[in-house]
């Protein structure tokens, strides 16, 4: 637990600082552009992360996953395989990431409002996806517990986000300028991320030596293949939810509300984001204390669990009695409007906090495959109260359906977990 909470630490202080100017880029280009050119930019940020996430492979779990037992065997050689045949997934990833971008932004571009000259911007924003492919080197990166640098790497895309987006608040630049610098921001952060885990690769690991075959497939390596399905669709189930809610969002309610859900959800990303850097540390301890039988495994997971939820908790709060407060002073009168989603949504990012440690448990035992079983029923439910409710009651009714859709796989792995480990102890 305490190496868990070190590596944490590493993370939230990196987080912190790319929140603090995530938070500030975001409140300068609100207050540049209006709500409408916002929500076009907004809608634009969403439709290539949507692209990414339909083609995300997540393939720093598998790193981890199938890594962490050959990096404690010393098997240098199988890891530089098992690195060798995720970086070409990565690669053909992003590839047709970027190839699936360019082809629907024509059709996409007028369902969201979008006009045909920033359809146009739209194609070539979607270009940044060329760079995407570094979700190996983020596994490099962890498994060698390099945290402390990929907090420092967090603070990248930010930082550029921030001193560019205040340079085009200072000299009035167009919509389009805030699109450069976005684009600019992303690539630059990816190029970092996919040099530092070579660099580490090499630094532990080495060239091989001569003679050594370097042929890598999937099917060297039993049940990886499995396992990159399994963590693909739950990226999906994690992600292009959210991503799309947008996009539905500009399509059922316009531009304006599409960038007042942006706010609200960037506002409470400061949980949902916590809950994927605990998934991303606990996974690599949870799948020792797992193999090792050890009762530190229940410890971690239950204790990291509350630790997150009384945490979002707080955050509940504070949305509740000053959110309006706090987005008619930063924002202006006309974003007040996102303070009672804001506040569903800090719950609904809660449940999700308190889920994350129980995830990564899931999977160090096996139960990946349920666990994303789950998640496909509580997308789909997400999903279909997101349009009815949106309709409905409009943004708050976006909020309700988030909460109620996140609520249910933390109860469901609190019981599977509970069932495995009464199994293992008989």
């Amino acid at each position: 637990m305490r190496r868990l909470l070190g590596n944490f630490g590493h993370l939230v202080r990196g987080r912190g600082i790319a929140a603090v100017m995530q938070f500030g880029s975001l409140v300068l280009m609100a207050r540049a552009l209006g709500p409408i050119e916002f929500g076009m930019v907004v809608l634009m940020q969403s439709y290539v992360l949507l692209v990414r996430g339909l083609l995300d492979f997540r393939l720093f779990e598998a790193v981890i996953r199938v890594g962490v037992p050959l990096h404690d065997a010393r098997d240098t050689s199988a890891l530089r395989r098992l690195v060798k045949v995720c970086h070409r997934v990565d690669l053909r990833a992003s590839l047709g990431a970027t190839a699936l971008a360019l082809i629907g932004a024509p059709l996409a571009g007028p369902l969201m409002s979008i006009s045909s000259d920033h359809v146009v911007l739209l194609a070539a924003y979607s270009l940044v996806l060329l760079s995407s492919g570094n979700s190996t080197a983020g596994g490099i990166l962890r498994l060698y517990d390099q945290f402390d640098l990929i907090g420092r790497l967090m603070t990248i895309a930010p930082t550029i986000r921030f001193f560019g987006v205040l340079l085009a608040w200072w000299f009035d630049a167009p919509l389009g300028v805030f699109v450069v610098i976005l684009a600019g921001a992303f690539v630059t952060d990816n190029l970092f991320a996919h040099y530092y885990g070579r660099q580490i690769f090499r630094q532990h690991v080495g060239r091989p030596p001569e003679g050594e075959r370097m042929a890598a497939r999937l099917s060297d390596f039993p049940g990886l293949r499995h396992f990159i399905w399994v963590t693909y669709w739950q990226s999906n189930m994690d992600i292009a939810p959210k991503h799309l809610a947008m996009l539905l969002a500009g399509y059922l309610l316009g531009p304006a509300e599409a960038g007042l859900l942006r706010m609200a959800r960037d506002f409470s990303s400061l949980l949902s984001k916590a809950s994927v850097l605990i998934r991303e540390v606990a996974l690599p301890d949870l799948t020792r204390h797992w193999q090792q039988r050890t009762h530190a495994f229940a410890q971690v997971a239950y204790s990291a669990a509350l630790l997150g939820g009384a945490l979002g908790l707080l955050f509940v709060l504070a949305g509740y009695f000053l959110g309006d407060l706090l987005l008619g002073v930063l924002l202006g009168k006309v974003y007040m409007a996102a303070a009672p989603i804001l506040t569903l949504l800090l719950l609904a990012a809660t449940f999700d906090l308190a889920a994350s440690p129980l995830r990564a448990a899931s999977y160090a035992i096996g139960h990946a495959g349920k666990v994303l079983r789950m998640y496909v029923v509580s997308t789909m439910l997400y999903l279909f109260l997101f349009v009815v409710l949106s309709a409905w009651m409009g943004l708050v009714g976006a909020g309700a359906a988030a909460c109620i859709a996140a609520a249910l796989p933390l109860l469901f792995m609190v019981m599977l977990i509970r069932k495995s480990i009464r199994r293992r102890d008989l």
